[in-house]
């Protein structure tokens, strides 16, 4: 996935006048955290600080444009699943967990989802620096129905298509930024405060028995893409 600009397009079947699912402040309950061995089983070399798993929608709305073939309920558990999943993105990145990307099941197209991600650890990796993620900021996560006529179009960028995907309604500031071995952090890549920065996540809900709730990502679409919005129209429009 992206983080300052995403990577990488029919017609939606929500409902004109999408209601939102109630917002909370609250943060979702711990998710027990596994032995080590079973993180090593997922390519993970270490186990993940037990807050990493730990996500809140405070700020955030969620907008369900299903027509209820997913209940508000269900959507708002969904939003919050694919932040978990976002989380552990963002860990292994910072941790150079680079075969947990792959082989862990955040992504049932791991080599496209996070080519973005794996680019940026191969060259931190050269320069002998690590690299960190800070998050845009999320304003709506509206979840929507994809037609599957479209599915050509997911595999034709080697995703693999889901019926549903969440517009990702979110602007700067966003950092990706590179740390030297001494701590000293540089901006390398930087999406100013307020730029836009919307995406198009596909995929599906999960119970995973180490992971905990997660949305496992099936395509990354930006849709600030000419050619994403014109391929993907109107799941990628506001």
């Amino acid at each position: 996935m992206a983080v300052i600009v995403a990577c990488g397009g029919g017609q939606a079947t929500g409902s004109p006048h999408p209601r939102p699912t109630a917002s909370t402040d609250a943060v979702t309950a711990p998710v027990p955290m596994a032995p080590q061995s079973e993180w090593q089983g997922l390519g993970a070399t270490e186990v993940p600080p037990a807050d990493v798993p730990q996500v809140s929608l405070k700020g955030m709305e969620v907008v369900n444009q299903t027509d209820q073939a997913v209940s508000d309920g269900d959507a708002r558990a969904w939003a919050e699943a694919l932040l978990r999943s976002i989380r552990y993105e963002f860990w292994a990145v910072s941790r150079r967990q680079d075969r947990f990307l792959v082989q862990s099941g955040l992504s049932s197209a791991p080599n496209a989802v996070f080519q973005p991600d794996l680019g940026d650890l191969v060259d931190a990796t050269r320069a002998g620096v690590r690299v960190e993620y800070a998050q845009k900021t999320i304003r709506r996560l509206v979840l929507r129905r994809v037609p599957s006529g479209l599915g050509p179009v997911f595999t034709g960028q080697l995703f693999a298509w889901r019926p549903y995907a969440f517009y990702l309604d979110a602007v700067g500031p966003g950092y990706k930024y590179w740390i030297d071995p001494q701590g000293r952090r540089t901006v390398k890549t930087e999406l100013a405060a307020g730029a836009p920065g919307f995406e198009l996540v596909g995929g599906e809900m999960s119970h995973h028995r180490v992971l905990g709730d997660i949305f496992v990502l099936a395509s990354d679409w930006d849709c600030l893409a000419p050619a994403s919005r014109q391929r993907l129209a109107p799941l990628c429009n506001p």
